[in-house]
């Protein structure tokens, strides 16, 4: 349940920097993935990690939802969104230092554009100045649902909506259809009892042979 609980705010946060990003962007006027201000290359890192932000969020919410509904795939679909998040977070660091490095700039005063590159950063860095040590912790929630979504106790959690069945029955064990029970003045099922055709109505002489009053009949 705990790794299911943060999936979904994990997703919810990948989801809200993507349209944070969006929204800044035309806020600010600026230049879509900050085209002609950096390398045509670091663009284009850019557009991916949005895309990829965005398939880790719905990842994510659908995992979520799944685990809660005792589905073991969604524990497969928290996992790769979760790694989905930590990869864009590694990502967008490793092009701002190669960015930094072509001009000269010092790696080491420069480590809020290095690592501010999380979700929180897209939601609220536009008007909130966020520490780097902040966006560097908020890496830890993946890193943690990624443990708790592979611990033996999730999967078994997920397996059991899979193994849903009726309460004494082994399984397998076929299933047993209960017996007819025969209706008044229907001859009984089965092949015992009086033959069928035969069966006496009430109040009617038996038929053929013997009659009560001759005794040779």
């Amino acid at each position: 349940m705990t790794a299911a609980i943060l999936a979904l705010l994990g997703g919810f946060a990948a989801f809200g920097g993507v349209v944070m990003y969006v929204v800044n962007t035309l806020r600010f006027d600026a230049r879509w993935l900050a085209w002609g201000l950096v390398p045509g290359w670091a663009s284009i890192v850019t557009a991916v990690l949005l895309v990829i932000d965005l398939v880790a969020s719905i990842m994510l919410v659908s995992g979520a939802i799944l685990v809660f509904r005792k589905r073991n795939p969604g524990r497969v679909l928290v996992v790769l969104g979760c790694l989905g998040v930590i990869g864009t977070y590694a990502l967008g660091a490793l092009s701002t230092v190669i960015q930094l490095m072509d001009y000269r700039f010092p790696l080491s005063r420069q480590l809020e554009a290095i690592l501010g590159n999380s979700s929180i950063d897209s939601i609220l860095g536009a008007d909130v100045d966020i520490p780097w040590a902040v966006s560097l912790l908020m890496m830890v929630f993946p890193v943690l649902t990624v443990v708790l979504a592979v611990l033996p106790s999730t999967k078994r959690w997920c397996r059991g909506g899979a193994d849903r069945r009726p309460a004494g029955r082994a399984p397998g064990a076929p299933t047993m259809q209960p017996y007819p029970m025969p209706r008044p003045g229907m001859p009984p099922a089965g092949g015992y009892g009086a033959p069928q055709g035969h069966w006496q109505q009430p109040n009617q002489p038996p038929q053929g042979g013997y009659r009560p009053g001759n005794p040779l009949r």
